[in-house]
């Protein structure tokens, strides 16, 4: 293949990645473990698509200096092309299992033939393990180039039997299209060994990246699409996850939160400002959480935070926070309603013996009482 439409196709796919990459990072769901590995799925690719066009510049250009950055890049080439297939492997593990105790064993068990990988990477210039340059700075595979591509692969057919062996913890349409994705590199490979000199590797990954970023990424069930927090669904996991790392001394609050009087909203005022409010709800929720906090749309108008807030103390002032929030968004902003919030908060206690359901009714118990002491103390005033 031309060297220059080596390099054109390489761009156009950089191109892409880069598209993909910060679409990913806007998602509202960004923090989530998958989406991280996703997205430094993407940012490998991009870098071994970069590295793989200077390599093509380089090649066949001998002089002492060429001749050194080209086995500076291509050593950084061999480095980081193991990754992308580790990379998958993780990403498929959390889309099926949703684990962290089992997503870090398979990250040290991915992390092994990586290490080996990069330790004769390293000692490559030296004994032509995984490639030779010679002095007309020229490219040649080394001897031990099918060890290197055997472990640089290996992760994506354990991936693919993964997804086989579990296709029924996840639905058909994503196990087909997650089974789908060794398919370009597979072919892309092939093409590669039958027909040397040929790179459509990193290219074909490329595809198999955007057809999973079109088709699960960017339709994620997991979130809310009016107000860009998780939904009751990926809140279940969430919560399934925070509540077993608290019984291995990883504290955990809920603190659940009811806007008051929005059925009178959506009564007097229609549901296209009904749906503003929820969207103004959530933005003043966002403000007011922290890093590593999770907020999602329980149902209607309720939301929860789940927090690694360890003291009733501390919720206490989050919730004032809250409220204090919501003052100034009223005093502030211009709106045909007026936002309020009932509000109940507890800390999860792992020797309370209360699975997920029986912890979210406590605390939904919690939050009415909130609405109950409110709705009285409006009765009382003398205003009312």
């Amino acid at each position: 293949m031309n060297v220059f439409l080596h390099i054109d196709l390489n761009i156009f796919m950089i191109i892409i990645c880069l598209i993909m990459y910060f679409s990913n990072r806007g998602m509202s769901e960004n923090q989530m473990v998958h989406n991280k590995i996703f997205r430094m799925l993407i940012l490998s690719n991009m870098i071994l698509l970069a590295l793989e066009s200077v390599t093509w510049m380089l090649d066949g250009h001998a002089t002492p200096f060429l001749i050194a950055f080209y086995y500076i890049v291509t050593i950084f080439l061999y480095l980081i092309t193991p990754l992308p297939a580790a990379l998958w492997a993780l990403y498929v593990d959390q889309q099926l299992f949703h684990d962290m105790q089992r997503f870090r064993k398979d990250a040290v068990a991915l992390g092994i033939p990586v290490a080996v990988s990069t330790l004769l990477t390293l000692m490559t210039p030296l004994t032509g393990f995984w490639f030779t340059i010679g002095p007309d700075n020229v490219y040649q595979r080394g001897y031990l180039y099918p060890l290197f591509a055997l472990i640089s692969f290996m992760p994506i057919i354990f991936a693919s039997a993964s997804i086989l062996i579990h296709r029924n913890r996840i639905s058909k349409r994503l196990f087909i299209l997650m089974l789908l994705f060794m398919l370009p590199p597979v072919l892309g490979s092939v093409v590669q060994v039958l027909f040397y000199g040929t790179t459509l590797l990193w290219s074909s990954i490329t595809v198999s990246i955007f057809l999973v970023h079109t088709n699960v990424q960017s339709n994620q069930i997991f979130m809310d699409h009016l107000t860009g927090v998780f939904n009751r669904r990926q809140l279940d996991v969430l919560l399934s996850d925070r509540m077993r790392a608290a019984r291995s001394n990883h504290p955990l609050s809920c603190i659940l939160l009811d806007i008051n009087h929005f059925k009178a909203i959506n009564d007097k005022l229609g549901h296209v400002v009904g749906d503003e409010a929820l969207k103004d709800a959530s933005a003043i929720l966002k403000s007011c959480i922290r890093k590593g906090d999770v907020l999602a749309r329980f149902g209607g108008d309720e939301f929860i935070i789940l927090t690694d807030i360890d003291s009733d103390t501390v919720l206490q002032d989050m919730s004032r926070r809250i409220r204090g929030s919501v003052e100034c968004f009223n005093s502030t902003r211009s709106r045909p309603y007026i936002l309020d919030f009932s509000i109940g908060f507890a800390v999860y206690r792992p020797d309370s013996g209360l699975d997920k359901t029986e912890f979210i009714a406590h605390v939904d118990a919690l939050m009415y009482g909130n609405k109950a002491a409110l709705s009285e103390l409006l009765t009382d005033s003398p205003q009312s």
